[in-house]
């Protein structure tokens, strides 16, 4: 994640409630910039261009924040807020960083090959959906993939097991569990089981049904 993508930002004077629903209203989003050792600063940006950037990118991508043409802060989302009602995106903060500094961030977990567990009807139990890394800002995937395909039942996959990039540390003990694969209680002999005596149940009522 060496490259960085650029957004035009807008500093505000004296930010409230009222003006922030104001800014909403103009297509805007009141946003924050935090810096270590600095007070953080107001900001606005325009809500279509960051929607569409973390649709595209990810909110782990390098943001190369513009502001008035004086300053480029680089920069990642540090938390974003939601409208409770319609789930829009209503705030965002900014986090500036260094490239030259390790960061811990939370990478969310994709899974691969759950279709191919489920249809050996297992379940996948996944007991941890984010891991917490370190690393240089540039290094940071957007994710982490892990592929659970070839897992069978009892099967387990800890962090030590865990493919991590190069330059990226996991921030939690290397036999913590991430996901376990297990079956469904009764399991699938016992479902199976009780399909045959169905299906032998139904037998005997039409021999009946024809003796008679």
């Amino acid at each position: 994640m060496s490259k960085k993508v650029t957004i035009a930002i807008e500093k505000r004077e004296n930010p409230n409630s009222r003006s922030s629903k104001q800014l909403r209203k103009q297509g805007f989003l009141p946003a924050s910039i935090s810096s270590k050792g600095k007070d953080s600063i107001s900001v606005a940006v325009k809500r279509d261009e960051i929607v569409k950037s973390l649709s595209k990118y990810g909110r782990n991508y390098l943001f190369n924040l513009d502001l008035e043409g004086k300053e480029n802060i680089t920069a990642m989302v540090k938390n974003m807020y939601y409208s409770p009602i319609n789930r829009d995106l209503i705030t965002i903060d900014f986090q500036q960083i260094s490239l030259d500094e390790e960061i811990k961030i939370n990478l969310d977990v994709r899974l691969v090959g759950r279709e191919a567990v489920e249809f050996k009807k297992m379940l996948v139990m996944l007991q941890m959906d984010q891991i917490p890394v370190s690393g240089l800002p540039q290094n940071i995937p957007d994710y982490l993939e892990i592929d659970v395909t070839d897992l069978d039942a009892d099967d387990r996959i800890t962090i030590a097991d865990v493919k991590f990039p190069e330059g990226i540390t996991p921030e939690e003990e290397a036999d913590k569990i991430v996901l376990t694969i297990s079956r469904p209680k009764g399991g699938a002999g016992q479902a199976e089981g009780a399909e045959a005596e169905s299906d032998s149940e139904s037998e005997e009522g039409e021999a009946e049904a024809s003796a008679e």
